[in-house]
């Protein structure tokens, strides 16, 4: 007997009233340490849609962020650098997105808003 198959989608997403489409959520990132925004532990084959972008936290400005996307097949993340424009990334098998802020002075504040889109597919 053949497995039925089905395509899914999983949002990471903000929501408003009257508000629709890409709508980020917001994360506060702390300093000098690695912020996982998400991650997919399972093992289904995925096509991954990823907007983020920097925002100001007052009294401070944008500031700007690293941002690191692993996959399941490459050793090796994906390594940018996102400011207050946004930056999409659209990635195979995604494994989980991290987000670091380097802050020399050790107590200003950031934060990134970030929109994701996963579609999978199921018994594919």
């Amino acid at each position: 007997m053949k497995k039925d198959s089905h395509i899914e989608n999983h949002f990471v997403q903000g929501s408003g009233f009257n508000q629709t489409g890409n709508i980020p959520l917001l994360f506060p990132i702390r300093p000098n340490q690695a912020e996982i925004i998400f991650s997919d532990e399972t093992p289904n084959h995925n096509q991954t849609l990823i907007q983020i972008r920097s925002v100001a936290v007052d009294p401070f400005p944008p500031f700007p962020l690293q941002v690191f996307i692993f996959t399941k097949r490459v050793a090796p993340p994906i390594v940018a650098e996102t400011d207050a424009n946004t930056r999409a990334f659209q990635v195979e098998d995604f494994f989980f997105l991290a987000i670091v802020f380097q802050d020399e002075v050790g107590e200003r504040q950031a934060a990134a808003e970030v929109f994701i889109q996963k579609t999978f597919c199921i018994d594919c």
